[in-house]
């Protein structure tokens, strides 16, 4: 007996007093030099069976040798190695483990022993335990052979079985992850034909158009470009529908678009240089503008002493901008040199020419008197080709231009560099399985200095800069120009791929390619150039942001060649990184949940709270805590509740598609026995049995609230209602909340536009104008806004007293104005109250994180003037905050500055396309049908928005909405 236990490597003292009874002899009586005889006989015999590969008798050998020198450590090394050989692994490290005791109870530590050990505890797989073995051993001989080769040999096998473990459980989870996918579907199903039974109805869909989900085959986008889409949409009514919704948001986009191009100086300065130059060579040009609806290059056209200047627009809504800009400069130059054309470039001819139009006549068309001398266009986005800049080029030059005409800008350089966009560990938690659902169907808007400076070692570049692509406007135009067999062929035949070349890009650091982010170098000639990002923080600021193009993740050493294909025809520019371009995506998540993410001040300031809470809550003596988590995303706040010692975690998400992610990253990270997923509209969630005999959505009431459902407003996305539900229904009367309560702050602002080369641009600030609040980014902008009165707190909401909160309310504020200047916007922002401790707040004026941007409220401009006072009311209907002037205590009149909150036919266009907004939306709510007919063509459109005539960056955001 060893500590109380029984020695199974020896015979028990029961059974030796037996045998001695039997025998009528006591061992102990024998001659020890008899004992030591046959103790030798047997140790030889069992050394003879073994090295025979006889292990069945050489162990029976050992056993009689050990009986009669159970203190002979030798022995029961020599009797493991042979239970090894038989196959049981278990007594061999009995037999060895005894060894070692009994060689250092006797002041001659064994080496050989934990060999013995070593190889036992491999046999049975438990090779960390085995390399501990090892170690000891060649602590006593560290020259030893044997033992040096087995140690290194255990180490790698430790770690392949660590690998094959955790492949072994990842495949487990996954399988949990896919069970658990299709146990809420089914649980969806069964709800939803409860209610259809409880109306006495039947659903006028199939399953299969209700479980239907859109999928984005990236390698759609590379085939060849043509007619096809622009046939079916005119086949095809719905088809027809969607394309015009994307053209008509577009049309309503673009005014603001063009309106903060306006504050990219260095361009500005490019294009005026440019400008003075080709007039200086050629003077009293005529000067054809593809522009912007600013219409700040026709005026500057002009004021360089153009003879003569025709403007064309993209839409409608852009001609009628540049009409306001030039009628408010028409006092400071020459405006009868200035023609702008209504219609667009493919309805414009040279007068005598018309007849190139085909059928249709004069109707729709617009006629210059002769062609120009000199091209200058702006037609360029982040994703480089994406607003028709060649198929535009190629009619102007095949219609509208003289031959040796002068080019503005003359070249495009794409350059480029390889990317990391990933989500990694955050908060110590494994959330990779959120990487595939970041995607974009053509080039995703990017603001790359923002973006590289998350933080986070995943956010990186894995290259220096390198040329993409070269465009030559220039040469372009020229060889159009004098080619009259390409004038004859116009636009119809687009061929697959104008340029189609392999560029090899050295990594500058081992990563992951996931993406290659590109921009422009714009040549404007006479070494002037300008970037469209500037690689040097400090000369952000680009009105212009930069374009990502997604990638499979491809994994890289450093200094290793990367191979990548660019393309691009007169439409768009692709990059192709062979056999990492395939994987087919059905669900796409916003780019702000990213930063959400990767906002480690909000996740910190969440996890402290969460710890305070259910450190409070077993204080006072409870044992079991449940906590629920509304809006849980990736579930990464639910993590922090379990973590942090939550016995139980409800997680409720009410897109499908964020549910599945978020489920995923909880049973990946090993939380599926503590955090449950639910795919629920908190609001319609209870704990009691539903009318229809669906069972309650949890089982008690919860003891912890968690949520993060704020917007830049901070109620916008139904916090109160959540709240006040989750009181009412859900949670204990003591529940703790976190957060606790917010409170918001405003200020009156100027953020538009005044004078811009000493043109007056005033009246266009009206295009800024949107019914709801938007997300400003201000700290990050400081130079464009300025605060005319110190902030003010307007609201403060308690969110334990959700029957107050749930009362619309207003409240009056005076401002009183420091300065002089126009007022025509109030900022407002908020503190998050978590708990008495942690406070996130996104004040413009302090240090916050990526998550939340200011939000900013347009209002009719009012003349501010210092030392007086602003009366203002904010309101709330619990949906959202709005502030107005108070016109009660004010004259407008008097305030006004001249400029309209809104042009009214935008408005009226913006009426029109919110209806059909809102019809789109009711239509993919009620019929699962319609949502999949509407879904099927947003993506086509996504993948190839030229082909249907959509412009790139609406035919994307509609597409991803469409799989958000």
């Amino acid at each position: 007996m060893r500590g109380g236990m029984m020695d199974a490597t020896v015979v028990s003292k029961e059974t030796q007093e037996a045998i001695e009874r039997s025998a009528g002899l006591r061992i102990d009586d024998v001659d020890p030099e008899l004992v030591k005889f046959v103790v030798d006989q047997a140790r030889k015999a069992g050394n003879d069976h073994f090295k025979k590969k006889e292990y069945k008798r050489a162990v029976e050998m050992y056993c009689q040798a050990v009986a009669g020198a159970p203190n002979d450590f030798t022995l029961f090394g020599n009797r493991s190695a042979a239970y090894l050989a038989l196959g049981r692994p278990s007594d061999a490290v009995l037999d060895a483990s005894k060894s070692i005791v009994l060689s250092k109870d006797q002041g001659r530590p064994w080496a050989k022993g934990y060999y013995r050990l070593g190889c036992a505890l491999e046999a049975l797989e438990r090779y960390g335990q085995a390399a501990e073995a090892y170690k000891e051993g060649l602590a006593l001989e560290p020259e030893n052979g044997r033992l040096k080769a087995k140690y290194e040999d255990s180490l790698v096998m430790q770690a392949g079985a660590k690998v094959e473990r955790l492949r072994e459980e990842g495949t487990a989870r996954r399988d949990l992850v896919l069970k658990l996918r299709e146990a809420r579907r089914k649980e969806v199903h069964v709800q939803m034909m409860n209610q259809y039974k409880q109306a006495m109805q039947s659903p006028d869909f199939d399953m299969e158009d209700y479980d239907w989900r859109p999928t984005f085959f990236p390698r759609a986008r590379f085939r060849a470009s043509g007619k096809a889409g622009k046939r079916i949409a005119e086949s095809k009514p719905y088809v027809k529908a969607v394309v015009n919704y994307c053209k008509a948001l577009s049309e309503l986009e673009a005014p603001r678009r063009d309106l903060r191009s306006l504050s990219y100086s260095k361009m500005l300065d490019c294009y005026e240089e440019a400008i003075k130059s080709a007039l200086g060579e050629q003077p009293n040009a005529h000067v054809l503008i593809l522009g912007s609806g600013s219409g700040i290059l026709p005026l500057l056209a002009a004021k360089a002493g153009a003879g003569r200047v025709t403007c064309v627009f993209q839409s409608k809504s852009l001609y009628r901008m540049a009409c306001l800009a030039l009628e408010e400069n028409k006092d400071s130059l020459d405006a009868t040199k200035i023609r702008l054309l209504e219609n667009p470039i493919e309805s414009c001819f040279v007068e005598g020419e018309e007849g190139e139009c085909g059928e249709g006549g004069e109707a729709g068309i617009s006629t210059i008197e002769e062609r120009a001398d000199i091209l200058i266009t702006e037609w360029m986005d982040h994703t480089v080709l994406g607003m028709n800049l060649l198929p535009s080029l190629e009619i102007a030059s095949s219609r509208l231009l003289k031959q040796g005409v002068r080019v503005v800008p003359q070249r495009i350089h794409v350059k480029a560099a390889l990317l990391e966009l990933r989500i990694s560990e955050i908060s110590g938690f494994n959330l990779t399985y959120l990487n595939s659902y970041r995607w974009h169907p053509v080039h995703e808007k990017m603001d790359l200095h923002r973006e590289l400076n998350q933080g986070t070692e995943t956010h990186r570049r894995l290259s220096d800069t390198f040329v993409a692509a070269e465009i030559d406007l220039q040469a372009r135009c020229d060889a159009f120009v004098s080619d009259t067999t390409k004038k004859e062929q116009g636009t119809d035949d687009v061929p697959e791929w104008e340029h189609e070349g392999v560029v090899r890009v050295e990594t500058t650091s081992e990563g992951t390619i996931n993406a290659v982010g590109f921009w422009m170098d714009i040549e404007f000639g006479n070494n002037k150039h300008v970037s469209t990002w500037e690689e040097d923080v400090s000369q952000s600021g680009s009105s212009m942001d930069q374009a990502v193009h997604y990638f499979d993740e491809y994994p890289v050493k450093q200094k290793q060649g990367v191979e990548l294909t660019v393309l691009y025809n007169k439409f768009q520019v692709l990059f192709d990184l062979e056999g990492y371009q395939n994987k087919p995506r059905h669900a796409c998540i916003p780019s702000w949940h990213y930063d959400m993410l990767l906002d480690s001040q909000r996740n910190d300031t969440y996890e402290r709270a969460i710890k305070n809470a259910i450190e409070s809550k077993r204080a006072f003596g409870e044992t079991d805590i449940l906590a629920l988590d509304v809006g849980a995303g990736s579930g990464l706040l639910s993590m922090l509740a379990a973590r942090a010692g939550a016995d139980k975690v409800v997680s409720v998400e009410m897109s499908q598609h964020m549910c599945d992610v978020g489920e995923e990253c909880v049973v990946m990270n090993g939380f599926a026995s503590k955090i449950l997923f639910l795919n629920r509209d908190a609001r319609r969630m209870d704990v009691l049995r539903k009318p229809d005999g669906t069972p309650p959505d949890m089982e008690r009431k919860a003891d912890l609230l968690i949520y993060e459902v704020f917007d830049s407003g901070l109620i916008g996305e139904g916090a109160l209602h959540l709240v006040a539900s989750a009181r009412q229904k859900l949670l204990q009367p003591n529940a703790v909340l976190i957060p606790s309560s917010a409170r918001v702050f405003c200020v009156p602002i100027c953020i538009r536009k005044d004078r811009v080369k000493n043109f007056d641009f005033r009246h266009l600030n009206r295009y800024s104008w949107r019914p709801d609040y938007v997300g400003v980014e201000l700290e990050s902008c400081l130079e464009a806004w300025t605060a005319l009165s110190k902030p003010v707190e307007v609201f403060s909401f308690d969110f334990y007293e959700s029957e107050k909160n749930m009362m619309p309310a207003f409240k009056e504020i005076e401002f009183e104005l420091e300065d002089d200047g126009i007022i025509n916007a109030f900022a407002f922002w908020f503190d998050l109250q978590l708990d008495e401790e942690n406070v996130l707040s996104t004040s413009p004026y302090g240090d916050k994180g990526k998550t939340w941007q200011q939000a900013v409220q347009h209002i009719e401009e009012v003349r501010a003037s210092k030392g007086s006072t602003l009366p203002v009311i904010a309101k709330h209907d619990t949906y959202g905050i709005t502030f107005e002037i108070d016109d009660s205590k004010v004259d407008r009149g008097e305030l006004s500055s001249g400029v309209p909150l809104w042009d009214p036919a935008w408005k009226v266009s913006y009426d029109n396309v919110k209806q059909w907004n809102a019809e789109i939306a009711s239509a993919c709510a009620q019929n699962p049908t319609e949502y999949r007919k509407i879904a099927d063509v947003a993506v086509q459109i996504g993948t190839r928005p030229s082909d249907f005539g959509v412009p790139t960056e609406e035919a994307a955001k509609f597409c991803t909405k469409m799989m958000s």
